[in-house]
């Protein structure tokens, strides 16, 4: 037997909600990545672009919602 609702559907998330959960686990990694690695090393600045790039997206999911 089939059924049309396999599998089952999840509620779509927002835009705003997903820039604001995917910034904060990027800024979340990029600090732990800074903090327990060399400065100047390559993975440490992985760990800065990886901080800047969930700044970015923080401010991109807070200004969308702001701006509706």
């Amino acid at each position: 037997m089939t059924d049309a609702t396999w599998p089952p559907r999840l509620p779509a998330i927002e835009r705003f909600a997903r820039l604001v959960v995917a910034g904060g686990l990027l800024l979340l990694v990029g600090l732990w990545t800074t903090e327990l690695t060399a400065s100047l090393r390559p993975l440490w600045l992985v760990g800065v672009a990886l901080s800047l790039l969930g700044v970015a997206a923080l401010a991109a999911g807070i200004y969308e919602e702001l701006d509706t």
